[in-house]
Order: C-alpha cells, then sequence, then structure tokens
C-alpha cells in the first residue's frame, strides 16, 4: 500500500491496479502467504513495465511484468512472450476474455463485490472470476490498494494482511 493509505479503505480516485508508487504488501495465501513489492521497472520490446516481486514463504520468487497504456492494464507473459490483458477500465459487467496461453479465462462479475476477511470487510470491489488450469477463483480488488484476496468455491483463500 501507499503511504498514508488506510488499510481497509479504498481510494476514491485510485485504480484497481495500482502500479504508479511503491508498496509492499504481505497477502496471505492457503496456508502461506508471499510478500508483493514493487520492484522498479524494466524495458521489454521497447515497452516499459513495472516489475512486481512476490517473495513466497518457501523463499521462491515471481517476477511479474506490468504496464498501463490508455487505461488498459497488460501483464508480459514471458513464455509466450506477449502482452495478456490483465484488466481494462472499459469493461462491464459479464465481460469475458481469455488470456494468450488458451487455459485461462476472465470475466469481470461486478464493480460493487464485497468481500469479508479477518481484517476488514471491504466493500465497492472490482470481483473478477478466473477459471485456470489450477482452480476457479473470485479475486477482488480495491481501488487505490489492487489485489485485496480471493475465494474458492465462496470460502475465502486468500487475503491482505496487516500483521507483518
Amino acid at each position: 500500500m501507499g503511504e498514508g493509505h488506510k488499510f481497509c479503505d479504498e481510494l476514491k480516485d485510485g485504480k484497481y491496479f495500482p502500479l504508479s508508487y511503491e508498496f509492499k504488501k504481505k497477502i496471505l495465501w492457503s496456508k502461506s502467504f508471499y510478500w508483493e513489492t514493487r520492484e522498479g521497472t524494466k524495458v521489454i520490446n521497447g515497452k516499459t513495465y513495472v516489475e512486481i516481486k512476490q517473495e513466497w514463504e518457501d523463499k521462491s520468487i515471481v517476477l511479474l511484468y506490468c504496464r498501463e497504456e490508455n487505461g488498459v492494464v497488460y501483464q508480459y507473459d514471458e513464455e509466450l512472450k506477449r502482452d495478456d490483458i490483465r484488466f481494462d477500465e472499459n469493461f462491464k459487467e459479464n465481460k469475458n476474455w481469455k488470456l494468450a496461453d488458451g487455459k485461462t479465462t476472465y470475466k469481470i462479475i461486478s464493480y460493487n463485490g464485497v468481500l469479508r476477511t479477518p481484517y476488514c470487510e471491504y466493500k465497492n470491489l472490482l470481483v473478477i472470476d478466473a477459471v485456470m488450469n489450477y482452480g476457479h477463483f473470485n479475486f477482488y480488488y480495491l481501488k487505490g490498494h489492487g489485489y485485496i484476496g480471493a475465494t474458492k468455491d465462496g470460502h475465502l483463500i486468500s487475503c491482505l494482511t496487516p500483521e507483518w
């Protein structure tokens, strides 16, 4: 989260995928957790991406490369060497799209979602249904904070935590 953010509150003029400020957050996932930090930028094929590091409890590291252009958030797929759309601010509810791998499908469920975690009751959330090769999830995003949690089969499986 950026400096001055309140943990449970949306930033009214914030973005669902904030890439423009430094952040470090701890995210619980199932029986594990990871730290997510903005590491800086990297130029790939002449385009500048924000590098986001996910360092898991077991010390494994996943690097994500995201950029925003004209209200569209792209994530670079290193294996396929191309951009995937993660979110487009012009997408309406029920909009479906697939990633380049052909294995992942997203759908906008709501812009008014609610998620209860052990720490907050979040409101006005972007909810994205995700069908992936390793499961079916609903991902939740809060303006100004980005990803704050996920459910699987209606049960909380992941959430942002203030406990460091």
